[in-house]
């Protein structure tokens, strides 16, 4: 019998898969306070528990379907390691369930960004697809609905990846590494390592110039996507390519999208752009799908989203930098747009990151650092004190950033935390803070 493990949208996601298969199974929360009542009423059929695992259980169990927020490491799990009860997770139900094409993307930043490109490049191409994994809707939720997909789009993390064994995909890719989660983590090679299993079982290895010599790729099918100095790029090398004067996106020697023509052109863009087209390579697309959705693409919500101008400031939401890495890439791709100084707001659980990673960005870019949450003081003690500022909420840090900032800066929001000391998660956090900005006096909202 399956053991679910872990009841929130994934876990629940994994009972409905059971459900709709008529596959009874066990149900197990670790939080006492979670409220099983809707899923009892839901599920007759299933048994549930929480807290603690009712001990007669062990016995049933010949499977343990783990969800992403519980770490494969906790002791109470080491009575079914001994027993050599194997511990999966949801991706791995689907890979087994699933008969179509996946393409699956991983990395610490830009996932979804990558994941939503890839999608809408294959609708517009006339495929039917299923996206969903890490964003969106859970990757089961895809298989028990009414409609068929031609292919899926999986954002996977990399705790998902801990507990898939058998996922088999058209083309992946690991965007990039930096710290992260080193909370569940031994360190960073541990994290790169469960990152890179996306790539055991693929037809085509989409990786950074700076990853290409994994040992998880596909050697004979390995496509790399970067800055290439200006060298030719070969047959498998996406980067930036010369041509009539203009720079353009494409491959070996074809062009495929004018860099003037997407509507986001930043580096950072380009590489989330790159990526995408490399990781179409198995469907043959005509270049006009991808020159139709990066003319039209603005973003994601809370990705380095422009809120309001007040003043000659702009006000950038970057709520979903929720590690070091992130909020450097952020930091640097719009140092390079403003004639002005960063204005920093940082802060949350910081989730065991080394924040020195921090220090030179900040020397070089930030006029100021305003710093809120849980750990502000763990990342002021890596800034220079001259620089930086603790207070206790994001609106805090808000009014001080309003009082600061001079015409033609940037007041960049990317936390490098996590949320929930504060916020439900990062969603909420953004919504916040872009709530906060238009209340402030001179927004083009409060002028009106």
């Amino acid at each position: 019998m399956y053991l679910v493990v872990g009841l929130g949208i994934t876990g629940q996601s994994v009972l409905r898969f059971f459900h709709q298969q008529g596959e009874p199974c066990l149900a197990f929360d670790t939080r006492a306070d979670f409220d099983l009542t809707s899923l009892v009423a839901a599920y007759p059929e299933m048994k549930f528990a929480k807290g603690h695992l009712p001990s007669e259980w062990s016995k049933w169990v010949e499977t343990v379907v783990l969800s992403p927020g519980v770490a494969k490491s906790e002791a109470w799990l080491d009575i079914f390691k001994a027993a050599n009860i194997p511990i999966i997770g949801d991706i791995e139900l689907f890979a087994r369930a699933s008969s179509c094409p996946i393409v699956a993307i991983t990395g610490s930043n830009g996932k979804s960004t990558v994941t939503t490109l890839v999608s809408e490049v294959l609708k517009q191409a006339g495929y039917s697809v299923g996206m969903g994994g890490n964003i969106g809707v859970p990757a089961l939720d895809l298989l028990t609905g009414d409609s068929t997909h031609d292919v899926y789009v999986l954002e996977l993390s990399s705790f998902q990846l801990e507990t898939t064994y058998s996922l088999h995909t058209v083309s992946a890719t690991v965007l990039n590494i930096s710290e992260d989660h080193m909370d569940r983590y031994e360190g960073l090679n541990d994290y790169l390592q469960a990152k890179m299993t996306i790539l055991n079982d693929t037809e085509w290895s989409v990786l950074p110039v700076e990853l290409k010599e994994s040992p998880n790729a596909n050697r004979e099918r390995s496509l790399h996507f970067g800055y290439f100095d200006g060298a030719p790029l070969t047959e498998n090398q996406y980067g930036v390519i010369h041509c009539n004067d203009e720079d353009w996106l494409g491959y070996g020697q074809s062009p495929l999208v004018r860099v003037k023509d997407m509507a986001l052109q930043a580096r950072h863009h380009q590489l989330n752009a790159l990526a995408t087209l490399a990781l179409c390579r198995p469907f043959n697309l005509a270049a006009s799908c991808f020159q139709t959705v990066l003319s039209r693409f603005k973003g994601l919500p809370h990705r380095t989203q422009k809120v309001a101008e007040i003043d000659g400031v702009a006000w950038i939401n970057d709520s979903k930098g929720t590690n070091v890495g992130a909020t450097l890439a952020a930091m640097k791709s719009l140092a390079m747009q403003t004639q002005g100084k960063l204005i920093l707001l940082a802060g949350g659980v910081g989730k065991d990151a080394d924040f020195s990673l921090l220090r030179p960005a900040v020397d070089a870019y930030c006029r100021h650092v305003f710093l809120f949450g849980r750990d502000s003081a763990k990342i002021a003690q890596h800034l220079a004190a001259e620089k930086t500022t603790e207070l206790l909420t994001l609106k805090d840090a808000v009014t001080q950033a309003r009082r600061l900032a001079q015409p033609g800066d940037i007041v960049l929001f990317s936390p490098a935390c996590a949320s929930f000391d504060q916020f439900d998660n990062y969603v909420a956090r953004g919504e916040a803070f872009e709530a906060m900005v238009n209340a402030l006096p001179g927004t083009k909202k409060d002028s009106e």
